[in-house]
């Protein structure tokens, strides 16, 4: 078993750790920290007051103090290399001993001594930055090495110490190159306060590195040299503010300097002499945690393997689940119950959004929870239960009806990658991962708060060349953030259900196209009886205007005379009223039968609608219907025809106000869209006349089709021509409460420079 061969491990892990313990209380017990910081404040206390009387007498006591100590220090170190197997010491005392012999070359340089030649404050303050730097060296040096193997043999390294601090007194005297430090009478150089700066960055940086690498010391000995640095560092910084010798900055950064070497020399102690078997073993206790280490990552790949294996074969059969059916419906419902069952993809829930491309928006199409995917899964874990699917129309409909379902489809969000997830997941095709919904942008939390989503991710359903959707996973009870692996198997699923809609789509457009075919075949038929009828009715037209002008003239002139009997005067008024409706009649099949030049120019469709919206608006406030307008402030222009489009717009506007002779609200919209990939303009008339019938809708824009008894039935068609030869569309779908009539212009026209010699057909 796994766990057995862990177990000798970490036997000797601990029992490395228990010879620790014995080593580390076995021979003294230590000076607790409340006692050490006594005894150092009550000494700094006595040195100060003693200071005031002689100060030179107690630097010099502290310095050599200093000296002493660090050349302990080294004595241990260096004795005790071949007992320590790694440099972390012997580096540190090696460096640390070289500063001291440079303190004891400033101590007899330091004012008032007069021990050394050309001796001065300035000659003093140079060697002290020298010392100082061998110090924040030292360090760094020292904890660089931790871990790694030694570059140097430790007698290079103590040569390369001390010929170095040689090489740089050299500067000071006798060569005498050294920047200035002090001015007489100015006080200490900008020199010296960057040298300070410089020594202070060099510690901090030693810190840093020794937190990031304190597995390999006694973390007793780690807290000592952070303490020791931590010391070093306020040193520098206080003599950064060197004034006199009597100054009392002066005199605590020198008592936190012999502070800062107490706490390294403890450190050494404690490494080389206190408990060195811990330090000697701590490299084998490592090896030993690396050992395990090395065998737990073995375990969990094989666990990754074999959870690979089951993701595999179950991918295999839900690919071959989704591509059995080429029905998009059944193919949906298939698709997340698949995402959401306990024995297939795991999610909690899942949701399918499709993309409307010409109102740029992401819609709600399908949610399925963990409780009605059981509806449609097999149960049972073997490969043929997945033979069995439950896609009648019963459980499907049972999907629809569930609550969670009729919130999802009322769901509306903006293809924009800045508000949601999903329209980021759909335009970058890749994999979106939401760990806290409450933090995404406005749109995403909308709709996480809508939808009460957990933790998510937004795949895209991609086929061969276009996304058909964004599939939307959560566990919304759990609340478990989905974590890379279920990242990866999400991706996986996401390309088989992506390449099974495809597939049923295409099907789809295959079906659609075979209609589309026939009903053109159709029309065409119908169109050759049309154009027939068409050039008679024209014939007929022609022929009835004549006659009927000549009746209408002489009816005018019966009304304008009093006649003796108030019946005639009646009759005549009926008969000249009718006349002109005759000749409405005949003017809108002779403009339906002949052929009309387009006149194209730059047209402004807010001018255009708003002049047809002025022109109706005291017939529909006498029908007592509302007149609402949305019209967007920054359309652009087009080119059309301006009065043959100000006649669509009449036309619709009149027929939305005959569909509501009780009154109503009329909404006309205009914003801006696309067309077949091109900018457009969109132009929407909706009304509350309670919507048109399906048998209606089909022949609606056919020519002499009317369901008003004093109409032509030639508007929509007329309609449907001026915006054909347009190249834009005219739809009519059924809203909430009527009819809604789409009008889609492209703001420039194919081949403009040709249209103006276009005719109507």
């Amino acid at each position: 078993m796994p766990s057995e061969q862990f177990k000798p491990d970490n036997d000797a892990a601990a029992s490395t750790r228990g010879l620790s313990a014995i080593d580390l209380s076995s021979i003294l017990p230590r000076l607790s920290f409340q006692a050490g910081l006594a005894v150092f404040l009550l000494a700094g206390l006595l040195l100060f007051l003693l200071s005031r009387s002689n100060y030179l007498l107690i630097h010099s006591l502290i310095e050599l103090s200093t000296i002493a100590l660090l050349t302990a220090m080294f004595l241990i170190g260096w004795n005790t290399r071949s007992l320590v197997r790694f440099q972390f010491f012997m580096i540190l005392t090696v460096g640390f001993f070289t500063a001291a012999l440079v303190d004891l070359v400033q101590t007899l340089t330091y004012g008032g001594m007069s021990l050394a030649p050309a001796a001065s404050v300035d000659m003093a303050i140079q060697v002290w930055l020298i010392a100082r730097t061998f110090g924040a060296f030292a360090f760094l040096c020292a904890v660089l090495s931790l871990g790694r193997k030694d570059y140097f043999a430790a007698r290079e390294w103590l040569l390369g110490f001390l010929f170095s601090g040689a090489g740089i007194l050299a500067l000071v005297w006798p060569i005498g190159v050294f920047p200035t430090c002090f001015v007489e009478g100015e006080g200490v150089s900008a020199f010296k306060v960057y040298c300070e700066y410089f020594i202070v960055g060099l510690l901090c940086l030693a810190a840093a590195i020794l937190w990031i690498r304190k597995q390999y010391l006694n973390y007793h000995i780690v807290a000592l040299l952070l303490l020791a640095i931590g010391m070093s560092v306020l040193s520098e910084l206080l003599l950064s503010l060197y004034m006199d010798l009597s100054a009392f900055s002066n005199f605590l950064g020198h008592y936190l300097k012999l502070g800062s070497s107490v706490l390294v020399y403890y450190a050494l102690v404690e490494g080389t002499l206190r408990s060195p078997f811990a330090t000697l073993f701590r490299d084998v206790g490592q090896s030993y945690e690396e050992l395990n280490r090395e065998l737990q990552r073995r375990v969990t790949a094989e666990k990754k393997q074999e959870v690979a294996h089951q993701e595999a074969s179950l991918l295999y059969q839900m690919s071959r689940a989704m591509h059995s059916t080429l029905n998009l419906d059944e193919l949906a419902h298939l698709t997340l119950s698949a995402a959401t069952g306990v024995e297939a993809g795991g999610f909690e829930r899942a949701m399918l959004f499709t993309a409307n491309k010409r109102t740029g928006m992401l819609q709600g199409m399908l949610g399925v929870s963990l409780e009605t995917a059981s509806l449609v899964l097999p149960a049972g874990e073997n490969s043929l239960a997945w033979e069995h699917l439950h896609l009648d129309e019963q459980s499907r409909e049972a999907q629809r009806q569930e609550p969670f379902n009729q919130q999802v489809i009322k769901q509306r969000l903006p293809l924009d990658k800045d508000d949601n997830a999903l329209a980021k997941a759909f335009l970058e095709r890749q994999v979106v991962l939401v760990a806290h919904p409450d933090g995404e942008p406005p749109g995403g939390r909308q709709l996480a708060v809508a939808l009460e989503l957990g933790p998510y991710a937004c795949a895209p359903l991609t086929g061969r060349e276009q996304v058909m959707g964004v599939l939307l996973v959560d566990n919304p009870f759990s609340g478990q953030v989905i974590s890379p692996t279920r990242k990866r198997f999400l991706e996986l699923f996401a390309n088989q259900a992506g390449s099974a809609l495809d597939n049923a789509s295409l099907m789809k457009r295959l079906k659609m196209a075979h209609d589309n075919l026939q009903d053109i075949h159709e029309q065409l038929i119908h169109g050759e009886k049309m154009a027939v009828l068409g050039e008679m009715a024209a014939q007929v037209a022609h022929e009835l205007r004549n006659p009927l002008v000549c009746i209408g003239g002489f009816a005018q002139r019966l009304t304008r005379q009093e006649l003796n009997n108030p019946k005639a005067n009646e009759y005549a008024g009926i008969i000249s009223r009718e006349v002109r409706r005759m000749e409405e009649m005949l003017s809108n099949i002779l403009s339906f039968s002949k052929k009309q030049l387009v006149c194209l120019e730059d047209c402004n469709l807010r001018d255009v609608l708003q002049e047809v919206l002025d022109l109706e608006y005291d017939l529909c406030q006498r029908q007592h219907i509302k007149l609402v307008s949305d019209l967007q402030a920054t359309l652009p222009n087009i080119v059309g025809d301006y009065r043959q489009l100000r006649q669509v717009f009449l036309n619709l506007i009149i027929n939305a106000r005959q569909a509501m002779s009780t009154g109503g609200v009329l909404k006309v919209r205009a914003y801006i869209g696309s067309l077949r990939g091109d900018d457009a303009v969109v132009i929407e008339f909706e009304d509350t006349g309670g919507g048109i019938s399906p048998e209606i809708m089909r022949n609606i824009f056919n020519p002499f089709f009317s369901t008003v008894s004093k109409g032509t039935g030639l508007g929509l068609s007329i309609s449907h021509r001026i915006i054909a030869h347009h190249h834009g569309v005219i739809e009519v779908i059924n809203a909430e409460q009527g009819a809604l009539f789409i009008v889609t212009l492209p703001v420039t026209q194919p081949q403009a420079a040709k249209v103006d010699s276009d005719e109507y057909e």
